[in-house]
């Protein structure tokens, strides 16, 4: 690490210490706890950085409740800790912790169907309306034990280390955003490669209290080896808050899905929901 000894990196060392609110330009070049843009996964991908709670309605089940009446719960979120490269295109690395529970509506004593943990570090090269990033991560699931018990059901050992590249382009409240992953160690010895694509909309459209009103939209494609390649699609349209800065956000969406479980214990089983998302940006 460089030693700070300039005016100038002694007045920002001093005013970050003393938690003084610097303007974005300034403060994207500290060195810890950046003042950058995240890494953030596309809008509709089953996977959040957020924190968020869904209520689904689903025709095809990919557990033994079958269709019903099912609830989510997801906290996820990328935090950017270290300026690893200053200047007008930083490199940013940062951590992300998401945690996924998944219960059932209709029978109390065994609503938890399941949980998926995962976490990462992940290097981002920060552009002007771009970003590219890679990340390395480490996820594992379980079962509901009460589910476990009345169904008689086996977890899997869904425990591996992946490696990931994302690439994303902005423009005009759009994002296109891509990734291919390769999952280095897997308890499962399944096929290791993944992929996927969305496309984001996020546009101002007006005030609320100083706050800015924007439509969200996005559609999310992901396909895996591991499940011989089978598409599955996601959709999210609703609308949302943002605050001035631009740093906080809640949103209330419609949402859908339609091909392969998001839950790791039910990776090969089809599953079909529409339902409703409350989210907030942290």
């Amino acid at each position: 690490m460089s030693r700070i000894g300039t005016p100038v990196e002694r007045a920002l060392a001093c005013a970050m210490l003393a938690g003084v609110s610097l303007p974005a330009s300034g403060r994207a070049q500290d060195r810890f706890f950046p003042h950058v843009r995240s890494f953030e996964l596309p809008s509709a991908s089953p996977r959040v950085h957020g924190l968020v709670a869904r209520v689904l309605g689903i025709s095809t089940g990919e557990s033994r409740f079958g269709s019903g009446n099912e609830a989510e719960v997801a906290l996820g979120e990328h935090f950017p800790l270290l300026t690893l490269r200053r200047g007008a295109t930083p490199i940013v690395l940062g951590f992300g912790p998401e945690v996924y529970g998944r219960f059932s509506l209709s029978d109390s004593k065994t609503s938890l169907i399941s949980n998926d943990w995962l976490v990462s570090l992940a290097a981002t090269l920060l552009g002007h309306s771009w970003d590219v990033t890679l990340e390395m991560s480490h996820e594992s699931s379980h079962l509901g034990d009460e589910y476990a018990n009345r169904f008689g059901a086996q977890r899997l050992d869904w425990s591996r280390e992946t490696a990931a590249a994302w690439a994303a382009y902005r423009h005009s409240g759009w994002r296109i955003s891509g990734t291919v992953s390769y999952a280095l160690i897997d308890e499962l010895r399944l096929d290791p490669a993944a992929a996927g694509l969305g496309l984001d909309f996020d546009a101002r459209a007006g005030e609320v209290h100083g706050g800015h009103v924007r439509p969200v939209a996005g559609i999310f494609l992901e396909a895996a080896g591991q499940t011989a390649w089978k598409i599955s699609s996601t959709a999210r349209l609703g609308l949302g808050l943002r605050s001035d800065d631009l740093s906080r956000a809640i949103a209330i969406s419609l949402i859908a899905h339609d091909g392969l479980s998001s839950q790791r214990q039910f990776y090969g089983n089809q599953s079909r929901y529409a339902g409703v998302e409350l989210r907030l940006d942290l």
